[in-house]
């Protein structure tokens, strides 16, 4: 057996377990100082992160995925940013072949049409920026946790993966009726 290859998995294994014991790396694509401040600090709060990485713009972004500077287990990517927005950045880490991460739209716009189009562009949920920072910290603890499930975080068990409405399902038999959640 190549003892290369086996230090080499061992060290990629370390390095995974590591990066389980930190918690949750969050990417944070964030054009407006302000706003990133302020969202960083409300991530702080949340035990289950680890680590948060800033990119201005689209363009950066992709370029911290593409050298492995960042391996996120979940991105927050605002949509009006420039050189590359948060739409066109949506399209190309969903259009990637190896797995992704769950990307969450944290954006001002209250836009129908910014919900269906980032939706439509493999974001897993779209977030309004709240006005105080208490109730970004509720908005982003909850956004981290729903979009992290499967990841293990410190001190828990890991948590079991939801299906989505992007899993293969199978379409639901006809004629069963679905009560909704009160």
């Amino acid at each position: 057996m190549n003892t290369a290859f086996v230090q080499n998995e061992r060290t990629q294994e370390m390095s995974e377990q590591e990066d389980t014991e930190r918690g949750v790396c969050v990417l944070v694509v964030e054009d407006d100082d302000a706003d990133a401040y302020l969202i960083e600090r409300a991530l702080t709060a949340n035990p289950d992160v680890g680590g948060i990485i800033r990119a201005t713009d689209g363009v950066e972004a992709l370029r911290l995925v593409d050298i492995g500077a960042v391996r996120p287990d979940v991105a927050l990517i605002d949509l009006h940013m420039p050189r590359k927005n948060g739409f066109q950045l949506l399209a190309d880490f969903a259009d990637r072949r190896e797995p992704c991460f769950p990307m969450v739209v944290l954006t001002s716009s209250t836009a129908p049409t910014d919900a269906m189009r980032s939706r439509l562009r493999g974001a897993a949920r779209v977030l309004t920026k709240p006005d105080t920072v208490q109730d970004l910290e509720a908005v982003l603890t909850a956004a981290v946790t729903s979009a992290c499930t499967g990841v293990m975080l410190p001190g828990r068990q890991r948590q079991p993966k939801r299906r989505t409405a992007f899993d293969n399902t199978p379409p639901r038999p006809k004629g069963k009726k679905i009560t909704p959640i009160q």
